[in-house]
């Protein structure tokens, strides 16, 4: 242990500080974690490696003050919420403390243990700010806190060492972030929204009292401060607070009905923060996603209830669309469609049919013949389903297949547009269209129901006109019989989850977090259980 751990002359602080970085270092496993001022320095591996270049000098102070690399990283670290990440994580508290006590005010000398701390966790917050602005900070498939440093590509010691020379920290840092306008929009917008509201907060609206007076006029100073109340609209102050509601539901992606229903009421409790909190999450969503490469390909995004086709970065369709319900989430993939099929078999799963419709069959035994359903055996033979007692069966045994035959009244619809994956979903058409009007369209076993599904089956054949042209599908449609019809050309298929996005004319808009992974994230980025 060095002996020395005030020092008076300033001359000597640097000295000092590297013989303590070198006694604490030097022979340290690179599988270790460094535990500094009871915090895991998880980028341990990097920082060992950085400081055995360097000769374990100081890095970030100089002659026991603040270097202008170090002033530069610390006020980096201070604003990681400009770059959808959090303070806390990279000791920001810790190493302002170390500063400010490392001199003592009265004697005048140095504590080069708390400077060599305060190095330390300095380093760490680069190592780490960097990852995490590149890589993310979350497993996308648990949603949990994850390590990422060993997935990064660029020589991140390197890294330091330009940043050093250069003093360039913020610029080092904007290099590593996200390259696609998705994440870039959100980055401005965050900054937007805080200028926006930097001195306007409100609290969420916890309950209600009907339509009362006293509960518009809460509805109205809610609506003011968060900027969705224009008195400049004309009329009566009910028609302007209809108005304003109809403004603040188009900005949430409700029904524009200027109504308070159960959904906008719910909009109407999110705190300034929340929106803040969403566009983060949202920022994080966008490190883990890799902008499409595809000329051509169609995304879905979930929370949006919404499905579109994109021809050389312009959306040349779009269509709503039904979702899994929360309990059978339709799932985050990326596919190919090749064929679409005319007029599809339903075959019922097996959960399905043994949860959902064997009860019914218990006490209805027409309920097959009704909606057009066809017993099946092991051997795919037709059963009587008159002559089965439904009480001999459950959940755990049930020795049938139940498929739908085809037509208008199959809950596939005409249409059902296949491709691979591992959940067994797909996309289809559907025998109940009038469900697309519902503002929650979370409703299906976790297949994606397509609204316009014949004008993407136009888009889909429309590069194949001599082979199969338009009117060819018109007509297979109308013989009401089954057809497999193949793609020309293929097409890569995005099923996504952002409850935050940018529209074209650079406006923020809010989906409701139909799975509550938002809530999820947010407990993970913040480490929360």
């Amino acid at each position: 242990m060095v002996d020395i751990l005030l020092v008076e002359k300033p001359e000597l602080v640097n000295e000092q500080i590297s013989k303590l970085l070198q006694e604490k270092l030097m022979n340290r496993d690179t599988s270790d974690i460094l535990i500094i001022e009871e915090d895991s320095l998880y980028s341990t591996k990097f920082i060992l490696a950085f400081y055995n270049q360097n000769k374990y000098s100081v890095t970030f102070t100089n002659k026991g003050m603040l270097s202008n690399q170090g002033d530069s990283l610390l006020v980096a670290v201070k604003n990681a919420e400009s770059y959808g990440l959090f303070q806390e994580d990279y000791h920001y508290k810790k190493i302002n403390a170390l500063l400010l006590s490392a001199k003592d005010s009265l004697t005048k000398k140095f504590d080069v243990e708390k400077l060599e701390h305060a190095d330390l966790l300095l380093m760490d917050a680069f190592f780490t700010m960097a990852v995490h602005i590149n890589k993310g900070r979350i497993n996308s498939d648990s949603l949990t806190y994850e390590w990422k440093g060993e997935e990064f590509e660029t020589n991140i010691v390197q890294l330091l060492n330009s940043v050093i020379t250069q003093n360039n920290v913020r610029i080092a840092f904007d290099s590593l972030e996200p390259k696609n306008e998705n994440y870039k929009s959100l980055k401005s917008l965050l900054k937007k929204f805080k200028d926006e509201f930097k001195d306007s907060n409100w609290d969420s609206i916890a309950n209600r009292e009907s339509d009362s007076t006293t509960f518009l006029a809460r509805v109205k100073e809610r609506l003011i401060k968060s900027h969705d109340y224009f008195d400049e609209y004309t009329g009566s102050d009910s028609i302007k607070l209809v108005k304003s509601i109809k403004n603040f539901q188009c900005k949430n992606n409700l029904t524009e009905d200027g109504k308070i229903g159960k959904l906008t009421f719910k909009a109407l409790q999110r705190t300034k923060q929340d929106y803040i909190n969403q566009i983060l999450v949202n920022m994080e969503r966008w490190r883990w996603t890799k902008r499409p490469t595809e000329k051509q390909y169609v995304w879905v995004n979930i929370p949006k209830f919404e499905m579109h086709v994109v021809e050389q970065d312009t959306i040349v369709m779009r269509s709503r669309v039904i979702i899994g319900a929360p309990d059978h989430q339709t799932p985050l993939l990326k596919s190919t469609i090749r064929y679409f099929l005319i007029y599809p078999y339903w075959t019922v799963p097996y959960s399905i049919a043994t949860k959902e419709i064997l009860p019914i069959l218990k006490w209805d035994t027409t309920y097959l013949s009704r909606k057009n359903f066809e017993l099946l055996d092991g051997h795919n033979k037709k059963v009587d389903a008159s002559k089965i007692n439904w009480k001999n069966y459950s959940t755990k045994y049930f020795p049938w297949k139940l498929r739908q035959g085809i037509g208008e009244k199959n809950s596939l619809g005409i249409l059902k547009f296949n491709f691979e994956n591992k959940y067994g979903v797909y996309m289809h058409d559907t025998d109940n269209r009038k469900l697309f009007n519902r503002e929650m369209r979370a409703m299906s076993h976790g297949c994606c129901r397509l609204e316009k599904f014949m004008d993407f089956a136009q888009f889909l054949i429309r590069d194949d006109s001599i082979k199969y042209p338009l009117d060819s599908l018109i007509s297979d449609i109308s013989k009401e019989t089954q057809k497999y019809v193949y793609i020309k050309k293929p097409i890569a298929l995005y099923f996504s989850y952002f409850t935050a996005e940018v529209d074209t004319l650079g406006e923020l808009h809010y989906f409701i977090d139909v799975y509550r992974r938002d809530e999820k994230m947010l407990k993970a980025m913040k480490r929360k259980n």
